[in-house]
């Protein structure tokens, strides 16, 4: 169940209760009683809490869109003034000067969270292969797990991937609360966010795709392609669920969300090419 990253969940008292009503005390010798009234009781109860996050990420979603569309040029956010240091995949000097006059695709990572970063990597791996003749392009990659994702380990990331032998993609390793501290305060991208379960609140890694160009302007917006999966799930239970909340809220135009966000990607991209961005 997908929830909105940075919104404290107000149903987590109520998922409690749902958790403590399906509990039951046995006797060793007592054999289970099953309750239909109080099976069908939980089960909605479930699927409300289900059709609450639904309704939760596709408002959000459509409230971030809706922003967008005034004016879909991308705008600066930040220019990185203040240079970050690492070691990339082959152990050599990095310093986020190698990026000026260069247009970067930008990803946190962390080498146990593939899963998680499959859906923004791939589409990374399929840009730099279409734009192979482009040697302005760089793909970069911070880890935020330095000390476990160490440069032999990034070069087997790119390795299954790929794109080992192109030299436009660099995964960098420094100290870790060096990485975190500038992805979040000077990149201005959260890696992490928190989702509502039945056990309670859980931090999760977040993959994000940030475009950087040729002047270091960090640039929104930002694309969570995994969110968008999410989102067209959501909006999927909400029509079978709630149809009339799912017509009150149009989750019907959340259901192609993964397609339009990464065409969306493709749009942003060609405005960085042409150099048609927004200040401010």
């Amino acid at each position: 169940m997908a929830v909105v990253p940075g919104i404290s969940p107000s149903n987590l008292p109520f998922l409690s209760y749902v958790s403590n009503a399906v509990a039951r005390k046995i006797g060793s010798l007592e054999p289970a009683e099953r309750n239909p009234a109080q099976l069908r009781k939980t089960g909605l109860a479930i699927a409300a809490i289900m059709m609450i996050g639904g309704l939760l990420v596709t408002v959000a979603y459509r409230m971030k869109l809706n922003a967008e569309e005034r004016d879909r040029r991308p705008h600066v956010v930040q220019r990185l003034t203040e240079v970050f240091f690492g070691r990339d995949q082959h152990n050599r000097a990095f310093s986020t000067d190698q990026l000026k006059g260069k247009v970067t695709f930008f990803t946190p990572i962390s080498l146990g969270e593939e899963e998680r970063m499959e859906q923004v990597l791939s589409l990374m791996v399929e840009l730099s292969k279409k734009y192979s003749e482009n040697e302005n392009l760089r793909f970069v990659g911070f880890t935020i797990q330095g000390e476990k994702d160490g440069p032999e380990e990034l070069q087997g990331l790119l390795e299954k991937l790929g794109v080992a032998g192109d030299e436009r993609w660099l995964f960098v390793q420094a100290e870790e609360d060096s990485v975190r501290g500038y992805i979040r305060h000077k990149i201005r991208v959260e890696f992490e966010e928190t989702i509502s379960s039945l056990e309670g609140p859980v931090k999760r890694f977040r993959s994000t795709l940030v475009f950087i160009d040729e002047n270091l302007h960090v640039l929104e917006p930002h694309f969570d392609l995994n969110a968008a999966l999410e989102v067209q799930e959501d909006a999927r239970q909400m029509l079978e669920n709630d149809p009339d909340r799912a017509e009150k809220y149009k989750a019907g135009d959340r259901l192609d969300d993964y397609r339009k966000a990464r065409e969306r990607i493709l749009e942003v991209f060609n405005f960085m090419l042409e150099g048609d961005l927004k200040e401010g």
